[in-house]
C-alpha cells in the first residue's frame, strides 16, 4: 500500500473562527499552525506515509510554512474544506498513491503510533475499496479518514461528518471500519478545548486568563 496523507488548512485570517470571542486573530492563527505542526510531525515520524504529505491551503504564508515543515504545498484556488480534500486526493493520485489519509489539522495529541495504527487497519481491511474512520470524541465528526483507493468515495467533512461518511460508504457497498483513538479524538474547536490545552501544559496564548475566563468570576 502506497499511502499519501493530506492536511487541509484554512487561511490564517480565517483560522479557528469559533474561538473569535476568546482569542485574538493573531493568537488563533498561531494556534492553528502550532496544531498543524504537531500533525505534520506525527505523520512524518510514523514512517508509513510513503506517498508524501501534502498541505492544502489557499494561504501563501501557510503554504510557505508547509514547505519549510517538509510537506508538499498544494495551492487551493477556490471552494471549502471538501474541495480542499478533493484537490488533495487528486494530488495523491498523481503521485501514484493507492490509499489516502485525510487528517484534520487541529489534533494536538496525534502521535506517530496513531498514524501507524490507522495505516495498519487500512491494510488489514478486505480487498479494496475500504474506508477507515477515526472519529472525534463527541462521536459526530471525522478527524481522520483513510480511503483505499483514494477515489473510493466522495468526501462529506463538516457537521455530523461521521454519520455522513458512514452512509456514503454503505451506499457504495463498503462497510467502514471505525477506530476509536484517544490521540485522534481530541480536536480544538471551542474555548473549553483551549482551556484543556492549557491545563495539559501544551499551549497557552498571551492573556489566556483574561480572554478565556473573562466574565466567569462570581
Amino acid at each position: 500500500m502506497k499511502l499519501a496523507a493530506i492536511v487541509p488548512l484554512n487561511r490564517r485570517s480565517q483560522a479557528k473562527t469559533r474561538l473569535a470571542g476568546a482569542l485574538a486573530s493573531s493568537d488563533r492563527a498561531n494556534l492553528a499552525l502550532w496544531l498543524a505542526q504537531r500533525v505534520i510531525a506525527a505523520l512524518r515520524d510514523a514512517q508509513v506515509v510513503d506517498g508524501g504529505i501534502g498541505v492544502i491551503s489557499p494561504d501563501d504564508e501557510v503554504l510557505r510554512w508547509a514547505w519549510r515543515s517538509g510537506a508538499t504545498a498544494v495551492r487551493q484556488h477556490c471552494g471549502g474544506l471538501n474541495d480542499a480534500v478533493a484537490l488533495g486526493r487528486d494530488w495523491a493520485l498523481a503521485r501514484g498513491a493507492d490509499a489516502l489519509m485525510v487528517v484534520l489539522g487541529d489534533l494536538p495529541l496525534l502521535a506517530a503510533a496513531d498514524v501507524r495504527a490507522l495505516a495498519a487497519a487500512a491494510t488489514e481491511m478486505p480487498s479494496p475499496p475500504s474506508i477507515t474512520i477515526a472519529p472525534d470524541r463527541a462521536g459526530r465528526g471525522t478527524n481522520i479518514l483513510v480511503v483505499r483507493p483514494p477515489a473510493a468515495m466522495p468526501f462529506a467533512f463538516g457537521e455530523d461528518s461521521l454519520s455522513r461518511h458512514v452512509a456514503l460508504a454503505r451506499e457504495l457497498g463498503i462497510e467502514p471500519r471505525i477506530i476509536q483513538l484517544p490521540g485522534v479524538a481530541f480536536d480544538v474547536d471551542t474555548p473549553e478545548d483551549v482551556r484543556e490545552l492549557a491545563t495539559r501544559g501544551l499551549w497557552q496564548p498571551p492573556h489566556f486568563e483574561r480572554d478565556l475566563f473573562a466574565g466567569e468570576a462570581s
